[in-house]
């Protein structure tokens, strides 16, 4: 009998060992000392940080168990006396790391489905921003030696480039629709203006329903609605009559759109501290003075703060048409009027103000012009 209790009891407990749910870390911790504290943190559903364990570190080791993740969310580890966090999705699967004390960000993580699919995105991403940055660098030293050609291909070639990162956030979105980095490339898309809210919307309706509910999931709905409703605000865009204005140009005149009009004309949105705005600048000009005679006007709306900023960079870049700001950055209130969340943001008007086209950039909007100045010459 002691022996068939004892059968039993042992089985027992090997049912509760196979129903019990969880997960756990192990890490080498390279370049720390014997007893560092390591916090593990959760973020609540109101997104306010929990500290759910701890362990220390020894002989640049550490180990623990962890109890199963309610639902999907990041994790991180902070460390006591020692900034930096190492991120990571909590998920029912061991995980290994491999975390620097001078370089968390290079810490290396794997283990898990989730896991492994954000530092797909993350390190992807990563990839092509740094050939954004390697191609805008290339972009700026072509246009202070003159090379306006060149600076062209290179801006022509670093739209490419957006337009495939842009497309592998569409892809990870869509081809993951049960992870939680399909939330995450969803809200990078909405956030970056790449897809219209109702887009958002309705990739947000496909996927799984347990996603929706997380934090992320609530805080992405959240955002899709908020951004309906502005857009539902709008009142200018492509058929409609642009909308006068008045504004201090560089040296304190007042100057209204009215006063600016050509046969065609470009409200053209920008700043001095947006790069995307500075690398385009080359083509505008190029555009400008290829049909300014034809009757191209163009007045600029900047987004700046200082003045010596804005005028600097009107200097640096060969802006030679009309320019006005408030100063008053994304407050500005032209821009506000006509909608604008992002820049560049650009509206081309026919001679009587009515809105044409918008936001065309590179050779785009050299074609567009074209064919509206020689529609009029006709």
């Amino acid at each position: 009998m002691k022996r068939i209790a004892l059968l039993a009891t042992t089985l027992l407990l090997v049912a509760c060992q196979k129903d019990q749910k969880g997960y756990s870390i192990t890490a080498d911790a390279a370049g720390f000392e014997d007893g560092t504290v390591v916090y593990i943190n959760a973020i609540s559903q109101s997104s306010r940080p929990i500290i759910i364990d701890s362990t220390t570190i020894q002989n640049e080791k550490f180990e623990v168990a962890l109890p199963a993740p309610e639902s999907n969310d990041f994790n991180y580890l902070t460390f006591k006396d020692i900034r930096g966090n190492v991120l990571f999705l909590a998920e029912n699967n061991p995980i290994k790391m491999t975390i620097y004390k001078d370089s968390m960000r290079s810490s290396v993580i794997t283990g898990g489905a989730e896991n492994k699919l954000f530092h797909t995105y993350v390190n992807t991403l990563n990839k092509y921003n740094e050939e954004k940055t390697k191609l805008s660098n290339q972009h700026h030293v072509s246009s202070k030696l003159g090379e306006a050609e060149k600076a062209l291909q290179i801006s022509s070639k670093r739209e490419e480039l957006v337009k495939k990162e842009d497309q592998f956030r569409k892809d990870m979105a869509e081809n993951n629709s049960g992870s939680l980095i399909s939330i995450m490339a969803l809200t990078d898309l909405l956030n970056l203006k790449k897809l219209t809210p109702q887009e958002a919307k309705t990739k947000f309706g496909t996927l799984n329903d347990s996603l929706k509910t997380t934090r992320l999931g609530k805080n992405l709905e959240q955002l899709i609605n908020s951004a309906i409703t502005m857009a539902s605000q709008k009142r200018i865009d492509i058929g409609s009559t642009a909308e006068d204005f008045s504004a201090p140009t560089p040296n304190g005149k007042i100057l209204s759109l009215k006063e600016s009009m050509g046969k065609v004309t470009i409200i053209d949105f920008w700043a001095s501290w947006c790069k995307p705005c500075r690398i385009e600048n080359p083509n505008v000009v190029k555009v400008y003075n290829k049909y300014h005679k034809k009757g191209l006007n163009i007045i600029g709306v900047s987004l700046d703060k200082k003045q010596d900023a804005w005028t600097k960079a009107i200097a640096d870049d060969n802006l030679e048409w009309n320019h006005v700001s408030n100063l008053q950055f994304w407050q500005e209130p032209i821009a506000r009027a006509y909608g604008v969340r992002s820049i560049p943001a650009t509206f081309i008007l026919d001679e009587k103000g009515n809105i044409i086209a918008k936001n065309l950039r590179g050779p785009a909007l050299e074609q567009k012009i074209a064919e509206l100045l020689e529609q009029k010459s006709l």
